[in-house]
Parts: structure tokens; sequence; C-alpha cells
């Protein structure tokens, strides 16, 4: 099988990013190629139109049309609608989603606010992947399938926002014992594992839960204009007392122990200069009571992922205060490049957390 050519990177300029950020604004061209953008509200998006994703795929031995991701992973696409994988034959067509409907969804997304941190690659498909008919998201890939009818653009914001949630939950509660995942499933109060599972019915399956979740609650007005739920027989998630506040709280910079029953806050950290290039102070407040947890507190920066790149403070902090310089460099001395960076205070049961941009 020939191999496709790599997807090619075509970078937004600064000023038109700076721009962009500013207004919220962007028109795109029907062939703009693959863009990289950042979003008003935090969003990364590399966005591949139907037009790029044609450009570069090619045809195996067979004359199937394969669309090869940059990582290498390939795709079978179908293009007869014909097809037995294509249940409904609709009006004997494909009608790929509207590139600058699903930038409009993806824009007006606001978490109360928040810079949401996520970055995602959209691909929006001219043809339907052999094996995965509809829109899905993988990882931080999200497919986004085109319609047997022409898709309205309530229709494209309701699943580019779902999606947008899959990979959101991914990034800030993934499925794991513990943590924010745990603390969502009981703040929706759906921990009842004979009923809610992977292997449940579409709709009680919790990641489901937790992108339908996403969407009421901070999609745009199109996204939402249903004011329903796939799952009929839960409540809304605005009537689930503490639910909004979770998922605020991800993105905040700060986490509570219980978002149901709040404590009072007992950390807080800043840095100045930020941005910076390469040397910035973190400045951390703690409480008594978190000064009196067991185990001393821990000062380090993260990367965005989870992945430790350098402990500054393991010990006493005396007085509740505490003060770091860190240089732009990991536990081995070596410097880290551009991006954005967590600082995060630890003190037993109570942390928080701030984001820093690091500008070389």
């Amino acid at each position: 099988m020939k191999r496709p050519n790599s997807l090619y990177s075509i970078k937004i300029a600064a000023a038109a990013a700076a721009f962009f950020c500013a207004f919220g604004s962007f028109a795109p061209s029907a062939a703009f190629g693959e863009n990289s953008l950042t979003l008003h509200n935090g969003l990364e998006i590399i966005l591949y139109s139907p037009e790029d994703i044609l450009s570069t795929a090619c045809r195996d031995e067979l004359g199937r049309l394969i669309f090869e991701l940059p990582g290498g992973v390939a795709y079978i696409l179908i293009e007869d609608i014909d097809d037995p994988q294509i249940a409904n034959k609709g009006d004997g067509a494909f009608h790929p989603m509207k590139v600058e409907w699903v930038l409009d969804a993806l824009s007006v997304i606001d978490v109360s606010g928040n810079d949401i941190g996520v970055a995602a690659s959209v691909y929006v498909l001219p043809y339907p992947r052999s094996g995965f008919p509809t829109s899905t998201a993988c990882g931080t890939d999200i497919f986004l399938s085109p319609g047997v009818f022409e898709i309205s653009r309530s229709r494209v914001a309701w699943i580019v926002t779902h999606e947008l949630g899959h990979v959101f939950q991914r990034r800030y509660a993934p499925e794991a014992r513990g943590g924010a995942w745990e603390e969502y499933l009981e703040v929706r109060g759906i921990t009842d594992t004979a009923r809610f599972s992977a292997d449940a019915a579409h709709m009680n399956r919790p990641v489901e839960i937790f992108a339908e979740d996403f969407r009421y609650l901070f999609g745009g007005p199109e996204a939402c204009v249903s004011r329903t739920i796939e799952n009929p027989d839960l409540p809304l998630p605005d009537e689930v007392p503490g639910l909004e506040q979770f998922f605020v709280s991800l993105v905040a910079g700060e986490r509570v122990v219980s978002i149901v029953t709040p404590a009072p806050l007992a950390c807080a950290i800043s840095n100045y200069p930020n941005p910076f290039n390469p040397t910035t102070t973190i400045r951390a407040a703690l409480s008594a009571a978190a000064v009196a947890e067991p185990g001393g507190v821990s000062l380090a920066v993260y990367r965005v992922d989870g992945s430790l790149v350098r402990e500054l403070h393991r010990g006493p902090a005396a007085g509740g205060d505490l003060e770091a310089r860190w240089d732009g460099k990991d536990e081995r001395g070596n410097p880290v490049s551009s991006g954005m960076y967590l600082c995060r205070v630890r003190a037993g049961r109570f942390s928080a957390a701030g984001k820093m941009l690091l500008i070389r």
C-alpha cells in the first residue's frame, strides 16, 4: 500500500493568534489546510477540513480510500453510501459538517469563564470510517462523521460539544479508582455498577453521561437547544446539586476536598511573572490546618499531562508561607520547552494548583 504524505501543518502567525484570542472570531476558508488555533476559551485545536483529509488520502491495492493520521493510524473511508455498514441511506449522499459551524460550536463553550486548557485534533470527515460510521472521540482525537442528510447547525453543535466532553473527561477526570472520577460518580448519583457501567446501554455508560453533562452545562445555545440529555431517566445536569461546581473546579486551578460539602480554602498559589522567561517566583500560602497536616508540604512543577517536571520544596512551611524560584529546568537540569505548566502545592489532604506559561 502506498503511504500518504504526512499531513502538513500551517501554524497561525502570532499576531493573528493574538487577534483571534482578543476578539474571539475567525472566518475559515473552505480549504485552509491544518490550522493550529488557540480559542479564547483556552481550547487548543488542530482542525482538519474534509479537503485536507482528501488531499492526503491514498488508495490501497484494493482501491479503498485510506486516511492516515499524523501518528500512523490509518482508516478506510466508506465512499459508497450503499455499503452495508450504512444502515440509513438518507438522501443518497454523504454530507460533511460545515467547518465554520464546528469552530463556532467549539468557540462558544464556556466553563464559567475559565481557561479550559484542553487540546484536541478535530477531523471533519468527508466520508465515514469503516467500522466507525458515527462520530467518536479517541484520546485527544475527535472524528466528526458526515450525515446521510444535511446536518443542522444545532446538531453539529450537539455532536461537537459532546465529543469534546469526552476529551475533557480524559484530561481532568480519567476513569480510575479514587480522584475526580469517583467524585463525579458520587455527585451525579450513578454509583450503581449494576446499572451504570461501560458495558451498559449507551445512555447508561458513565462516560457518555459525563459528556452529556458537559454539553448541557457548558455548550452554547445551539448545543443545548433541546434542553434534554440522552438519558431521560436522569435528572437534568442543572438540577443536580454540586454538579456544575464540580466541573468548574476541574479547571479553576484549585480543587477542594469535596464539592458537595466544600471545605474552607486551605491553600493558595500564584507565580510572578506569568508568562515568564525563563525564571518565575512561585508563592504559596497555607492555612494552619494545612500546615499541621502530617508529611509536611510539597511544592512542585508538572506538565499539563500530570507528569512531574521538578520538585521545588518538600518539608515544613514555617508560618504557612512558602516561596520558590523555578528556572525553567527539569530535575536533571535540562531546560524545558515553551508551554503551559502547573505549579502545585500539597499538604496532606489539601492542595492548590496554578497555571504558568513559559515562553522562550
